[in-house]
């Protein structure tokens, strides 16, 4: 393990706590009146749909925008520290954060999400689990996401996850359909994290406020994980 990993996990592990005061006492509190939510009960759980309006049409390149909001240097290393720590792809912690974003602004349930990593010519269809610390820890979130990417392919995903270690993800504009892209790639030495979304069917502060929940979450997840349960095949 590291020291920079030692230090910035040190650090983390003093500001969570300072976060999830903030969160108990609403001020990280999303706004649900601002996500009016479709949420469609399915066997596995509840469906998630985070678009806060419907369109007709797939999006057009003039129809998205892209909200840049890459990691600080100190969630980097907290990431790559964890995925080391724990022996997990940061692309699955990343999900795993993901999920604890959409169950902060939307409520538990499952998310259908097109996942594509390292420049893969295949799209795979994930349900990613989108629930809270009371109801999963982190370790058995981190177990969950792993076993929904080696799972069956979902269908009718209208969020995609992409993950790559090059920063070309940034130089191409979606065009698959979907009504939010979230890209992870390495840049300067951190992660970028880009929001492409289709602006006929979300809110610019929706987005937004998936950005600030995603730090929070990522830190939950962090700093929660341990390595002892995480043997998933």
């Amino acid at each position: 393990m590291s020291h920079i990993w030692d230090t910035g996990r040190n650090l983390v592990r003093m500001v969570a706590p300072l976060f999830q005061d903030h969160v108990g006492a609403g001020e990280f509190a999303p706004d649900r009146a601002a996500f009016p939510l479709d949420l469609v009960a399915v066997d596995s759980g509840v469906a998630l749909t985070l678009t806060d309006y419907s369109a007709e049409r797939a999006p057009m390149p003039d129809d998205l925008r892209r909200l840049a909001a890459p990691l600080s240097q100190v969630l980097t290393d907290e990431l790559d520290g964890a995925s080391r720590h724990l022996g997990v792809p940061a692309e699955e912690i990343l999900l795993a954060a993901l999920g604890r974003t959409v169950q902060r602004t939307a409520g538990s349930g499952v998310l259908a999400l097109d996942l594509t990593v390292c420049d893969a010519a295949t799209v795979h269809g994930v349900a990613v689990p989108c629930v809270g610390p009371a109801e999963v820890d982190a370790t058995a979130l981190l177990a969950d996401v792993r076993a929904a990417i080696a799972g069956d392919a979902v269908a009718g995903a209208e969020v995609a996850f992409s993950y790559t270690a090059s920063g070309r993800a940034a130089e191409v504009i979606p065009g698959l359909g979907h009504a939010l892209e979230l890209r992870a790639y390495r840049e300067a030495g951190v992660v970028a994290l880009d929001w492409w979304y289709d602006t006929r069917r979300f809110e610019d502060y929706t987005v937004e406020e998936l950005t600030e929940q995603f730090a929070l979450a990522l830190i939950e997840v962090t700093s929660e994980a341990v390595p002892t349960a995480l043997e998933v095949a």
